[in-house]
């Protein structure tokens, strides 16, 4: 896997999304999801709420990385800007803003590594503010302009 092939597996970019806590993002975001990659949205948001469950999946500086590994199910990440940031347990107790969503083939574990990998290292050289009051076309791109640092 490469640059291209990590911003290839972005499919949405929602912005002001409005969530009351990171189980209620998860059920919007199970309804949105669900529809793309032709998954039952109880069934995303039950494993989404399940690994949430095993330890936050924020990341720190205002980002989180759910994810999960369906069966069936091709590459897919969906990038959600919240209207107002919510508290999801972050190891630095800063309030979640932007949340990269990762599902994944279940057949082929070692996608998901490389995916959250390159997620993690992108992000750590990022800043909430470059996502927030940002059409989904200028998170798209600016998300391009970090592969001239890898």
């Amino acid at each position: 896997m490469n640059f291209k092939d990590l911003i290839n597996q972005i499919k949405d970019v929602d912005v002001n999304v409005v969530a009351n806590d990171k189980y209620d993002l998860f059920q919007k975001i199970s309804q949105s999801v669900a529809l793309k990659v032709n998954v039952d949205s109880s069934i995303i948001y039950d494993l989404l709420k399940e690994r949430e469950l095993l330890g936050s999946t924020a990341i720190g500086n205002g980002f989180a990385l759910p994810h999960l590994k369906l069966k069936d199910v091709k590459s897919y990440i969906g990038v959600f800007v919240l209207k107002a940031p919510i508290d999801f347990d972050s190891i630095d107790d800063i309030t979640v803003s932007v949340i990269f969503v990762v599902l994944s083939p279940s057949d082929k574990p070692s996608l998901q590594l490389k995916t959250l990998t390159f997620l993690a290292k992108i992000l750590k050289k990022s800043n909430v503010e470059h996502f927030l009051n940002k059409s989904p076309q200028e998170i798209k791109d600016y998300l391009k302009t970090l592969e001239e640092d890898e």
